[in-house]
């Protein structure tokens, strides 16, 4: 019996320990209001017991008379004794149940409407987790599509030699290759082309008018060049603070204001025709840069479209890159008259300008192609002399041979 009343109070006290602990977990108000029930459930745990004293004061007045028949029987006493005590303890076990029970149903209840709110979070936070999801998406849509634009940007760049729409055919032109040359007849029409044509709004700035008479000109003598200088160009003179008649020593002039082109000295070097592919350069190897290429394209590639953008008129143009052009179409069949009778069509006329202007970058190609080539002639030599005598020094120690000193 004395095991049995020690568990049921090790039990008592456990179940006891875990209400508190219970308890402690739930919130300041879930305590406040558990501590009130609490209150109101213990009251008849503590009644109940007050009941059943009668039953356990009337069991030991009936036992009693066994106590005076044998005194010496001390044990039924405490027997009696624990049976007296074992209904309080099994009422008090009972209300600690009933009231672990209890708070477990109160705890259960509180609990329920916690767990509610937060599902409604769930629910309210789930189109907030789907909306960057859908932009996420969307944003990756939108970069796979500028990613395929950009590729297909690049094979419309490397298809058509880097301009975009813009095509540019290779022209055979004289001073093309090693051993090429200016052909002084082209560049004179093209000179007369520049002359009539397009020095209204293009300048030359850079290049001297004596150069056409000197050593890589155009053939023509000082008196020639004289004339032609005096009768076309008129330059500033800061000492008469005035214009003047242009000399031989003088430059191109400048062509500046609103509505003007770029300087065309250096043009033809500027602007490269060919690219690639694939940024390996590959095309201006065989073709060469592709400058004079490029003007000739430009001049014979108007296709009539015009629009206005901004105010400002717009010409279509096949080899420019966008395929519009701010400079309207500068020459048309028949335009310019040639001393030697040469052909005067848009092509042929196209070809002399951007033949003279590929001199007017590059004035001392001739002499430039003849000096690379002797230095291209002694540099072969030199290696040869160098070889053969590296091959001398090393002979003795390579297959035993002595050197004749």
């Amino acid at each position: 019996m004395i095991k049995k009343l020690t568990l049921t109070a090790i039990t008592a006290l456990a179940l006891s320990t875990y209400c508190v602990t219970a308890q402690d977990t739930t919130t300041e108000d879930q305590a406040t209001d558990q501590a009130t029930e609490t209150e109101t459930t213990e009251t008849p745990a503590v009644e109940e017991p007050a009941a059943e004293e009668p039953a356990a004061t009337e069991e030991a007045v009936t036992e009693e008379p066994a106590t005076e028949e044998a005194p010496a029987e001390e044990p039924a006493t405490e027997d009696a004794a624990t049976e007296e005590e074992a209904p309080a303890q099994d009422a008090t076990e009972e209300a600690t149940t009933e009231d672990a029970t209890e708070e477990t149903t109160q705890e259960a209840e509180t609990e329920v409407p916690a767990e509610e709110p937060a599902a409604e979070e769930v629910q309210a936070e789930a189109p907030a987790a789907e909306e960057p999801a859908m932009e996420e998406t969307l944003a990756d849509e939108e970069a796979a599509v500028e990613t395929e634009d950009h590729a297909a940007e690049g094979e419309d760049h490397a298809a058509t030699g880097g301009h975009g729409s813009a095509h540019i055919e290779d022209v055979a032109f004289s001073f093309e290759g090693p051993f090429g040359k200016y052909d002084v007849e082209q560049l004179q029409r093209g000179l007369k082309v520049y002359t009539e044509v397009c020095r209204a709004c293009h300048g030359l700035k850079f290049v001297p008018i004596r150069s056409l008479y000197e050593s890589g000109g155009l053939n023509y003598t000082e008196d020639e060049v004289r004339a032609y200088a005096a009768e076309n160009f008129e330059v500033f003179d800061a000492e008469l603070d005035d214009f003047r008649p242009a000399l031989p020593s003088d430059n191109f002039p400048a062509v500046t204001g609103e509505g003007m082109g770029p300087d065309l000295s250096l043009m033809a070097k500027a602007r490269a025709g060919f690219h690639g592919p694939y940024g390996l350069g590959i095309n201006q190897f065989l073709k060469g840069i592709g400058g004079p290429e490029y003007i000739h394209a430009i001049l014979t590639s108007y296709n009539g479209e015009e629009t206005e953008v901004a105010g400002n008129f717009l010409y279509g143009n096949d080899a420019f890159e966008g395929g519009y052009i701010s400079m309207p179409q500068p020459m048309s069949d028949g335009q310019v008259d040639f001393d030697d009778e040469h052909a005067n069509d848009l092509d042929s006329m196209s070809m002399d300008v951007s033949a003279f202007l590929m001199w007017t970058a590059e004035p001392k190609m001739m002499a430039r192609k003849q000096a690379g080539f002797v230095g291209f002639i002694m540099l072969v030599i030199l290696a040869s002399l160098l070889y053969l005598t590296n091959k001398k020094l090393w002979a003795p120690h390579k297959y035993g041979k002595e050197m004749d000193l």
